[in-house]
């Protein structure tokens, strides 16, 4: 298979081009501490995760520290009963770094509750097992 070459060199020009006249935007800092604050929570073993996949909003919540986070459409909610806040994550790599913490930690979750289940039927099953070959 021959490869088009001044193709090549146009895609190279265009992604140079994209670049320079679309540069990533400034990350604020307070984007960074939002994120950094969520990312916390979310491997925190007491905060509860809940996602709701009809609105696509990600809920954290922590009743020992007392916040609540809700993460929509690149917005952080960071919410406690003295304060609320409302930032707009406006870096793409840095709110998918968030969904993603946050979906690999749900998925973590599931699988211990699923090894958990499992084992659960496992004795279930053995104990039916043995009464059943002890009558």
């Amino acid at each position: 298979m021959k490869v088009n070459k001044p193709l090549g060199l146009l895609f190279r020009v265009y992604l140079h081009l994209r670049d320079k006249f679309n540069p990533k935007p400034i990350i604020s800092e307070e984007e960074r501490y939002a994120i950094s604050i969520a990312k916390n929570l979310i491997v925190t073993p007491t905060t509860k995760l809940l996602f709701a996949p009809i609105s696509n909003k990600r809920f954290i919540h922590n009743d020992e520290k007392n916040i609540y986070i809700v993460g929509e459409a690149r917005n952080l909610t960071i919410i406690n009963h003295t304060y609320s806040y409302n930032i707009y994550i406006e870096s793409d790599e840095l709110y998918e770094s968030f969904v993603n913490e946050f979906n690999e930690e749900m998925e973590t979750r599931r699988l211990i509750l699923e090894n958990e289940i499992k084992n659960n039927i496992k004795y279930s099953l053995k104990n039916i097992l043995d009464t059943v070959s002890s009558s």
